[in-house]
């Protein structure tokens, strides 16, 4: 439907109101013309009208959708929490690609692992970009991070030094600090197993800090700890899409402070501070410490050295410190949820473990090829509890068509990853744990399905195309040692109510871009004497 002047509504509409003036004669008075100018303004203000709801009617063939609203768009159709279950649910009805629209600007949904990868992988360059927030990119400078950064050269700078560092055959270089601070980790657990979370959190912080900067804190209490964690759960709560709307209108990014409902100025402020100190702290420490002569060997001082751009190391350094924690932390969450859950599979997995070591020695990272079950186990959990069940938004760098639907530049696309590990007809029973379904992977002697070997989680859990996670290779050792010497030394078990019953956590987590399950009560207790023996050397 388009618009036309020349048509006899347009037409009148135009040309009514000049006729009328030019009818005028003196009696009339000044009434008669005050009715002619109001009888206008109506004219203009429903050709407006007319021209905007054409412009709505007339729109682009965009990928198929849930129906929209003028001016709003899908606003009110957005879910409030897990909205990757939405968006599944969309997609089952709409087509594995969906548009969506949030107040002007469009969204696209990528439901299945096909789309994903014809528009990520074999698409990515135009596809690599990462949409602007008001909020977190640009008022509160997480754009600076590697994760967030726009695609351009300065995050190819980023690329080159953490590929380097962090490429599978470079990671073993992380390994040892892994392994000693896993090892801090169960000493923790027999002196505060109530806090088992929280403990977990500072051991992988602690070796990051010490991996990327060659600094060690002596608890959750230390400065660089604390303001990491508050950095990241403001910039987090600020990434999401929907949680403020100068998002969606940057214009209200000029309204002054003083104005009312202009909180979210005052957040972004703090959340701007904490995240300069995240990167500065750490950073200013290196420096000086090298400049003194007397510094630990670590990413940050071995870039450094090299005349890397001190600006780009600092941002490298501060982004593997930001997002590993959190992300190993929810790994772990999900690990001790799913051996309260599956008594069974936590017995095979400490059994293999124990053909390995005969109980004699803590397990390295360099025993995974001779422990096919934990790795199975290990894969499983990252497909039946992802950490990211949605990747980081992409944005399209150009105008772009996909099976024969349009798509405009500046569009923000999201790849559910939730709706790839419940494909059925990628993964039988998705909603079931079963580590057996990737059993054949690690143990060559276990005949592979009809179907072949399920999708690999590298190829899901850490991002898609070129904005993959640097540092997944360094997150992989760490949840796998981590896992290898918990169920080496301790047994894990419900925890017991008031009556002796056994207390069984809820499948229930947390709707952030870091999907983690809430809080439940654990019982972790040492295997026995000789167990306790195996990490006291890590005692401190």
């Amino acid at each position: 439907m388009h618009w036309n002047p020349s048509s006899a509504c347009g037409g009148a509409l135009l040309a009514t109101p000049s006729l009328l003036l030019l009818e005028l004669s003196p009696q009339d008075g000044s009434n008669m013309l005050t009715d002619n100018l109001s009888t206008l303004g109506l004219g203009i203000a429903a050709l407006l009208v007319v021209r905007i709801i054409a412009s709505w009617l007339k729109k682009p063939n965009y990928l198929p959708g849930p129906s929209r609203l003028p001016f709003i768009g899908n606003v009110l159709q957005m879910p409030e929490s897990e909205a990757w279950v939405q968006y599944k649910k969309w997609g089952e009805q709409y087509g594995d690609a969906i548009h969506l629209q949030i107040f002007a600007s469009p969204v696209v949904i990528l439901n299945s692992y096909k789309s994903i990868t014809d528009l990520f992988v074999k698409r990515s360059d135009i596809y690599s970009d990462r949409p602007i927030g008001i909020i977190a990119n640009i008022m509160m400078g997480w754009s600076q991070a590697v994760f967030m950064a726009p695609y351009n050269d300065r995050w190819r700078r980023f690329r080159r030094l953490t590929t380097a560092a962090m490429r599978k055959d470079a990671a073993h270089q992380f390994h040892p600090v892994q392994e000693r601070e896993v090892g801090r980790y169960l000493d923790s657990l027999v002196k505060d197993p109530e806090h088992f979370m929280e403990n977990f959190r500072l051991s992988a912080g602690r070796s990051l800090l010490w991996n990327f900067y060659g600094i060690e804190v002596s608890g959750s209490n230390d400065p660089i700890i604390t303001v990491a964690e508050e950095a990241m759960a403001m910039g987090t709560y600020a990434a999401q899409p929907g949680n403020f709307l100068v998002d969606f209108f940057p214009k209200l990014a000029y309204v002054p402070e003083w104005f009312p409902g202009t909180g979210w100025k005052q957040y972004a402020k703090k959340g701007r501070k904490l995240a300069y100190e995240m990167v500065n702290l750490p950073f200013d420490m290196v420096t000086k410490a090298m400049a003194s002569g007397e510094f630990e060997p670590s990413f940050t001082s071995k870039n450094l050295e090299k005349k890397e751009d001190a600006d780009v190391v600092k941002w490298c350094s501060g982004s593997m410190l930001s997002a590993g924690a959190d992300t190993s932390v929810a790994s772990i969450h999900a690990f001790y949820l799913a051996m309260i859950l599956f008594p069974e599979v936590q017995e095979r997995a400490r059994a293999e473990i124990d053909s390995l070591t005969n109980g004699e020695r803590l397990p390295v990272v360099d025993d995974r090829d001779d422990l096919p079950y934990l790795n199975a186990v290990m894969k499983e959990l990252m497909r039946w509890q992802p950490v990211s069940p949605i990747a980081l938004p992409h944005r399209l760098i150009k105008d772009d068509v996909y099976n024969g639907h349009f798509i405009p530049a500046g569009t923000v696309v999201i790849a559910n990853t939730w709706s790839v590990v419940r494909d059925p007809e990628l993964f039988e029973e998705p909603d079931k744990f079963n580590p057996e379904r990737y059993l054949p992977m690690f143990d060559k002697s276990i005949p592979v399905g009809p179907k072949g070997l399920p999708l690999d989680p590298e190829n899901f859990a850490f991002g898609y195309g070129r904005r993959i996670c640097a540092g997944m290779h360094y997150a992989d050792s760490m949840f796998f040692v981590s896992m290898a010497r918990i169920l080496s030394a301790f047994e894990i078990r419900p925890a017991k109510d008031a009556n002796g019953k056994d207390i069984i956590p809820e499948l229930k987590f947390n709707s952030s871009i870091v999907r983690e399950t809430f809080d439940f009560p654990c019982s972790i207790t040492p295997r026995s004497e000789p167990h306790k023996a195996l990490f006291a050397e890590y005692s401190f």
